[in-house]
């Protein structure tokens, strides 16, 4: 079983490769990471020029880090949100389609061999993007602003890791339910809203996983954060694999 899951591991690393997916996924967390930072410490210049142009005065507060580390929470939990389904949409029904999956089923591998060697090349692709973006926003924050706190900044994006995660994970496991890959991403979408759409409520909407971005920035600022989402989370990933599992045994390939 182990030397399956790490055969089908490097098989996923390599197609994740070949395809340019950690390619796309990199340069775009790079991008944000560099975004980020800079656009919060040039908004105020950029919006004076328009407002000059208009004979508009716009009064601002003065900037510091906290509008750079709400705009990269703000760029990953949004855009890189969207981009995350779309990059693993495809993950097992794109397989299927391609005919690549049946190959493998006539070989002695598990189904959850395949599922978990998804999700590893899934952690990769995130951990790769992500510490791209952390070191981009932490040099120019650094840089750019005064107090910036680095090492609780780095702590806070394994939250953001987790947001990422869960958004994967259930993309892949309906990917792994259903025969199309836009099937997948659009039934991910439509649960990401509607989690995110919870999380905007009182009550039971704290234990939404769309949480994790505002407990983020309560853990750069020193706050203690709620444990509620990253524990619903755990449930959300474990209960997604679960369906996936009992559905994906009973598919049948097509001729």
């Amino acid at each position: 079983m182990h030397s399956i899951l790490l055969t089908l591991a490097r098989k996923e690393l390599t197609e994740g490769f070949r395809s340019y997916k950690f390619l796309i996924w990199a340069i775009i967390c790079g991008f944000f990471g560099i975004l980020s930072p800079l656009s919060a410490y040039y908004m105020p210049e950029v919006l004076a020029i328009i407002g000059a142009s208009q004979n508009i005065m716009f009064t601002l507060a003065e900037v510091t880090y906290r509008d750079a580390v709400a705009q990269y929470v703000k760029n990953f939990t949004q855009i890189g949100s969207i981009i995350m389904i779309f990059l693993a949409m495809g993950s097992v029904a794109g397989e299927k389609s391609d005919g690549s999956l049946q190959f493998l089923l006539v070989r002695p591998v598990k189904l959850r061999a395949i599922l978990l060697s998804k999700i590893f090349a899934l952690v990769f692709m995130i951990i790769l993007g992500l510490s791209i973006a952390t070191i981009l926003t932490g040099i120019y924050s650094l840089y750019l602003f005064s107090g910036f706190p680095l090492v609780p900044f780095i702590r806070a994006n394994m939250l953001l890791m987790l947001y990422l995660l869960v958004l994967g994970v259930v993309t892949i496991s309906l990917s792994a339910m259903v025969q199309k890959p836009i099937v997948a991403g659009l039934g991910s979408l439509g649960l990401w809203l509607v989690f995110s759409a919870l999380g905007a409520l009182g009550g039971i909407g704290s234990y939404s996983f769309t949480k994790l971005g505002s407990e983020m920035i309560h853990l750069i600022e020193g706050f203690s954060i709620s444990w509620k989402p990253i524990v619903s989370s755990m449930i959300i990933m474990m209960g997604s694999v679960g369906c996936s599992l009992f559905v994906f045994k009973r598919w049948e390939p097509s001729n």
